[in-house]
């Protein structure tokens, strides 16, 4: 439950990054110079990451960050467990500097908050609006969670803006950065040679969008064998081993009508219902467009499965773009009212993620040195 103290925090946190980030990138500034204010974006990217970094014991995973950082577990050949190269190094490093579990956080914030302000680096006035997006959505707070996935997640973001310069070798870079992180981000390295080709007609979207929301009622073992997809990942055994175990259980079972999942198709059929408006008025957004709406169909169809909700995440990141895109289109052609509206109903559901302790999010306490 959280207390006066963490919603003190979280909205102090939303709004001085939001407004940091707009004084630093809004559209008179950028015109005058294309950097823009740059230490005004710093100051807020500083705050973000204090605000994670700092934290103690916040987090569903933080105590087995906390482990895996103070015991090294994975040096243990008897153990026989196996994790990504990028977070030994990380945690080997800081271990040898003789830095506390703190620095990790703190470090590994500072280069996922980074890479998603990077990746607006054609879309920089509305960074603010993507930020908004993040942190109320929840990505905030899965970063809280998922540590080594939400940087990967970060780096798909920048990985897909190389895709549109069509830039083959940072592309290839930015992606083993992530995935030594998290190697599931590898299964992404197709995306650079298709993305820019998919561009499907709103109907196809609408068909999809409804047949999710009846394939929400069906147990996924009775239409499909996904038993192959966990090969992939099936030796890291610090992320997945829960997952796998829970797998066949998790395909017998049919959704739910939770608030949370009408609350998150809601936002689904908003980002629909833009999509070949948006498209036409930038035909850039496209890829933007396309990731989210496929996390959309992934999620209404399949939310109860823990392990796919999981990598669907990848592709539900992006819609801090797609939604900075709606809004910023309604403000121009002055839908006010409506622009508000869904404003207000982000911060609705970032309150109910701070109340229902959205990825161990609540309540908050920063570490003390």
């Amino acid at each position: 439950m959280a207390d006066l103290f963490t919603y003190i925090v979280y909205f102090s946190t939303l709004l001085l990054s939001v407004v940091l980030i707009k004084m630093g990138y809004n559209k008179q500034t950028l015109k005058r110079n294309y950097k823009g204010q740059v230490l005004f974006v710093l100051l807020a990217l500083i705050v973000l990451v204090i605000v994670s970094g700092l934290r103690y014991n916040v987090g569903a995973d933080y105590p087995g960050y906390s482990y895996l950082y103070k015991e090294q577990p994975y040096y243990d050949d008897a153990i026989g467990m196996e994790i990504e190269y990028g977070f030994i190094f990380i945690v080997d490093t800081l271990n040898n500097i003789g830095l506390e579990v703190w620095a990790f956080f703190t470090l590994t914030a500072i280069i996922t908050y980074s890479l998603l302000f990077y990746s607006f680096k054609n879309y920089k006035s509305l960074l603010y609006l993507g930020v908004f997006f993040f942190i109320t959505y929840g990505f905030y707070f899965f970063s809280f969670n998922g540590v080594r996935q939400a940087l990967a997640m970060s780096a798909l973001a920048v990985a897909v803006a190389f895709i549109q310069e069509r830039k083959l070798f940072p592309f290839l870079v930015i992606i083993l950065i992530g995935g030594l992180m998290h190697k599931s981000l590898f299964l992404f390295v197709p995306l650079y040679f298709v993305l820019d080709k998919i561009r499907l007609s709103k109907y196809i979207w609408y068909g999809a969008f409804l047949l999710s929301l009846v394939l929400h009622f069906i147990p996924l073992a009775s239409i499909l064998n996904i038993s192959s997809v966990f090969s992939v990942m099936e030796d890291s055994q610090v992320d997945y081993s829960h997952f796998l175990e829970d797998t066949n259980t998790d395909l017998n079972v049919s959704g739910s009508l939770t608030l949370g999942y009408l609350a998150r198709v809601g936002v689904g059929f908003i980002v629909l219902a833009y999509y070949d408006k948006l498209t036409r008025f930038n035909s850039n957004y496209f890829p933007y467009f396309t990731l989210s709406l496929i996390g959309i169909v992934i999620y209404n169809a399949f939310s109860a499965i823990h392990f796919i909700g999981r990598i669907n995440n990848y592709f539900l990141l992006f819609h801090v773009f797609t939604l900075a895109f709606i809004i910023d289109y309604l403000f121009r052609s002055k839908q006010k009212l409506m622009a508000n509206a869904i404003i207000l109903y982000f911060i609705i559901l970032f309150i109910s993620n701070i109340y229902y302790n959205d990825n161990g999010s609540a309540p908050y306490k920063f570490i003390e040195f």
